[in-house]
This record gives C-alpha cells, structure tokens and sequence, in this order.
C-alpha cells in the first residue's frame, strides 16, 4: 500500500506518468534482475519515462568480473567501447563527484551541480566525448558506491539530455530517487543468483575434475539430475544403466544390492555398494580405455541421505515438485581418470604459460584475488589475462572458461 501511496505522490510531481505505469516498470526491474536478458528493454522503458536521450547503468571498476556491468540506452557501439576503454577514466562528471566526496550511494545529482558547465566545456571529455554526441544534461546517481557492501562494486546509474533539449529538473530527483532503490535491489539479486551459480558450478567442475560422480535421486529412488561424470559413466552402461529414470545394474546379480541401497538410502538410511566389471562382459570389445584383458575394474557407490536444503546444484530442473531424497556418490571410476585437459585445451586455443596458470587457478576454484596472491602478481594483471583468455576461447565469463576447460575431455 505504501509503494502505491509513494507512486501516486511521484507520478502528480511527474504528470506524464501514469501510476500504474510507475508499477509496471517497478516489477519489470525486479524481473530483469532475475533474467539480465530484459534490461535493455526495461532500460529503455525508464529513458522514456525520464524524456531521456541516452542512459547508462555502469560498474567501471567491478570486485569481481562477474559483476561487470554496462547497460545502455541509445548508444552507439562505437561510444560505447570509446567510453568502456578510456573516457570513463576521464569521465569529468565522475572524477568532480569523487573529489567532492558526492559519489555516495543514494546521492542524486544534475551534471551541472558537479561541475560547471563552462568548466565542464574546457575539458576532453567533453570535447572528444560529449560534444560529437551532442550529450549536455545529465541527472545521476550512485546505486553502490563500492563501500557500503564490500560484495557490491562501484556502480552509477545516468540519464542524458541532448544540449538543444531542456535541463533536468527537480521531478526527474524524485523520480530517480523513486526508482533508485529498485535499481539497486534488483542488481543485487542479479549479482548474487549470479555468484550463487559460479559457485555451485565450481563445486560440480571440481567433482568433476577429481573424478566423481553425483547422482541426485528423489525419495522414489528415480533420478533427478546428475553432473557429467556420471552421464559419462551411465552413457558407457558396462557397470551402471538407466531405465525408465531408475538405475540399473549391468549384471542382474548385483541389481538386489542396488535397490536395497537406494531403498535405505531414501528411508535415511546410509551405505556403500561395490559393483564390478568383469571381462566377460567386454566380449571382445573396448569399453572406453578399458580393453577386455585389463584387471576387472570397479565402481565404489557411497549413498547419502539428503534433508531438505541439503542438496547440491548439479543441473536441477526448474519447478521440482519432489525434494531430493539421497545423494549417489560414484568414486572409483571404472576406467582410467582422464588426462590433465590443460595441454590439448591450451594447444588448441595457442594459450601462453601465464594464461595457462590463470586458467590452472580457476580449475581449482580460486577467485581471480587468490590467483593473483599465488603466483606474485597484481589483481590487474590477471584480469588482463582472463579478457585474454576470453578472446581466445569465445567464452564472456570465469563459468563459461571453467565449462570449456573442463568439457575438452569429453
């Protein structure tokens, strides 16, 4: 009721706003803060609200790459990369707010209350940047200044006029006050489902990598996900196959020990199962790297009960209906651990000894602070190479990297 009741006192000050469109583009930043894909749109939504020429949401300097961020309204790509390379640095509206201890989080502030407009004339921001584009007006304001949450990273949000148009007035304060805090609520859900992701991909990524297999079972006993060791495993069908969504043995003598395992292991009821491959089973054929003379090899499978909250994010569908009942942790692979995938992913994508250790560190679940500490060299220098490591994977982020690190072996 009271978001209403503030809507109603904004939308009188601003009288081309509608209340209900106020609300409407309220819950649409909320949504594009659960789906990122939708805030050019809702950028633009608020430009128009605002009778602004050009917007900007912008993180100069993010903590972490994942957080990097730059939103834009009606700018040109070539402005665009003109201001992410190197006027931001000289961007005199920002560089006035920092001397002036004005770029606080909350702060809302017109360009020409941050410096002079015949000041803001003299300088090559304005010149080389501005003027071409003919920008002149602007209100802004700092949605984190970077210190209020050590998580957050210095991020500003602006709305440009052209120089023939009108400046900003006193409405368009209130109204980005107004907005502000949803701007900022709807980044921090974005950035922290975000981290949450990173994190819960490193920890399957590193599963992975040691060699183990995670299959999530509802309290049925059914398969609800698994990560890609164990597809791999399964895909193989020498030791363990799925049928109708159940696990099967390959050898009907061990299916008895299978279910009971799983049976207890849904009751809360935890325990361990040895399945073997024998040769026999080859008949004649390679299984993968495991020729039919080499020893029987075999699979160790430790089930664990799972409470509610408990389960790890190893691919879960959307909309579960059931919570997960155990956790099946396949160790002991039944072939050979798969090679070190750095020297044919660093051949493939001509990755130099410093870009191989950047990558050997995030392989590790280390942030980009760790690798830094670990090899003796500056934060910045190894964000230098991960944008260069991203050039030349075609990856945009460090889960992508991992991803196609990890999947080169397959």
């Amino acid at each position: 009721m009271r978001e209403i009741q503030v809507a109603k006192q904004v939308a009188l000050r601003c009288a081309q706003i509608g209340v209900v469109e106020l609300l409407d583009l309220v819950g649409s930043i909320y949504q594009a803060g659960l789906e990122p894909d939708l805030w050019p749109p809702v950028l633009k939504q608020i430009s128009t609200i605002f009778e602004a020429d050009l917007a900007c949401i912008y993180t100069p300097m993010p903590v972490r790459p994942e957080q990097a961020l730059y939103l834009t309204y009606n700018f040109t790509e070539a402005t665009q990369a003109h201001y992410a390379a190197y006027y931001h640095q000289h961007d005199a509206w920002t560089l006035a707010a920092l001397k002036r201890n004005l770029y606080t989080q909350g702060l809302v502030a017109f360009g020409e209350e941050l410096i002079p407009q015949r000041a803001l004339r003299r300088t090559e921001f304005y010149n080389d940047f501005l003027k071409p584009a003919g920008m002149e007006w602007i209100v802004t304001t700092a949605l984190f200044d970077g210190r209020a949450d050590p998580a957050t990273s210095a991020t500003h949000m602006t709305f440009t006029r052209h120089r023939d148009h009108a400046a900003f007035d006193s409405d368009h304060t209130r109204l980005i006050e107004y907005l502000a805090p949803h701007v900022r609520r709807a980044l921090l859900t974005q950035w922290r489902l975000t981290e949450a992701r990173l994190q819960s991909d490193a920890h399957a990524n590193t599963l992975d990598h040691l060699g183990h297999g995670l299959i999530l079972l509802d309290p049925d006993g059914n398969v609800m996900s698994m990560n890609p060791r164990a597809e791999r495993l399964i895909q193989q069908g020498n030791i363990l196959r799925l049928q109708s969504g159940r696990l099967h043995t390959a050898r009907p003598a061990d299916q008895p020990g299978m279910d009971k395992l799983l049976r207890e292991a849904t009751l809360g009821l935890g325990g361990g199962l040895t399945l073997r491959l024998e040769p026999s089973l080859g008949n004649g054929q390679d299984h993968g790297s495991h020729p039919i003379n080499t020893p029987p090899a075999s699979l160790r499978l430790s089930a664990l009960p799972m409470r509610e909250g408990q389960a790890p994010s190893i691919g879960l569908p959307p909309g579960l209906i059931h919570r997960p009942g155990a956790l099946l942790l396949i160790h002991g692979a039944a072939q050979p651990p798969d090679q070190d995938p750095m020297p044919r992913f660093a051949a493939r994508h001509h990755l130099t000894p410093a870009e191989q250790r950047v990558l050997q560190g995030l392989l590790h679940d280390q942030v980009p602070k760790q690798i830094a500490a670990q090899l003796g060299v500056s934060i910045k220098t190894v964000r230098t190479q991960l944008s260069r490591l991203y050039a030349k994977t075609g990856t945009r982020n460090q889960r992508e990297l991992v991803r196609a690190a990890m999947t080169s072996v397959i």
